[in-house]
């Protein structure tokens, strides 16, 4: 692999991290240009307690998840919708690895504290410690939070709603910190009843913009690859390090 800083990194790098964390903050509806409306009737009291925890009792049995992936994007300074599809495989407690083939072929690794976006095609790759990132960590803990149904951990940075649609369960989320509130207006988690990982994700912007990502033919637990989560790069991707932990030097994975 060949390594390179943000000073010193060749104009053919073209990664663009903020896009990523964007697309973070999805995994996990209104029109755009609008709050987040739901028809739903919102669950209180006993019953909203209930609720929470029979999810949460469901989410025990789950150690890994692997799903189908189509994201759409929508955006006021786009022309038309933006769509990428792709695998989803998830291992508790933070192991990620997200495949997207269309329509260019891009996989975003997670595995604890480092986070690797790969771009195949162009042989360049990006690693960041998410330790020394809040804007990574955030994105990161939100999305494994939203797969887990960590919603204490939830709760911490998001106003939670829970309300009852015609297909199951609704989580609506509302920014506390306004640094998250500054981008994001609102975040829509769909359960269908009897089931506890999310079946689609909606991020509402304050721009306008709306990012919806859903998962299908999910497996759970299903027999994972050692390896799924570890990727070897050759020597000829050029890296850029964004975070590279003191001591760390070039080579390996």
């Amino acid at each position: 692999m060949r390594w390179c800083s943000d000073s010193t990194r060749p104009p053919a790098v073209t990664i663009r991290w903020r896009g990523i964390a964007a697309a973070l903050l999805v995994c996990c509806s209104s029109l755009p240009g609008a709050a987040a409306t739901t028809a739903g009737t919102e669950i209180q009291g006993q019953e909203r307690v209930q609720l929470l925890e029979r999810l949460q009792e469901q989410q025990q049995g789950i150690q890994s998840v692997r799903a189908a992936v189509v994201q759409r994007k929508r955006h006021p300074l786009l022309k038309e919708e933006a769509v990428s599809e792709g695998t989803l495989l998830f291992r508790r407690p933070n192991q990620l690895r997200w495949e997207v083939t269309k329509p260019q072929r891009v996989i975003i690794l997670i595995n604890g504290y480092t986070l690797l976006t790969y771009h195949p095609e162009l042989k360049e790759a990006e690693r960041r410690d998410l330790r020394d990132d809040f804007v990574s960590r955030a994105a990161v803990e939100f999305l494994t939070a939203a797969m887990n149904l960590a919603l204490a951990d939830l709760e911490k940075r998001f106003q939670v709603d829970v309300l009852r649609e015609a297909e199951g369960t609704v989580l609506r989320l509302t920014p506390r910190s306004p640094l998250v509130a500054q981008a994001v207006a609102s975040v829509k988690i769909s359960l269908q009843d009897g089931e506890a990982v999310p079946r689609s994700i909606v991020v509402m912007g304050q721009k306008g913009d709306r990012t919806e990502t859903t998962l299908s033919h999910v497996t759970i637990n299903p027999s994972l690859p050692e390896d799924a989560f570890v990727l070897q790069l050759g020597p000829e991707v050029w890296v850029k390090d964004s975070r590279r932990p003191a001591g760390e030097v070039p080579g390996g994975r």
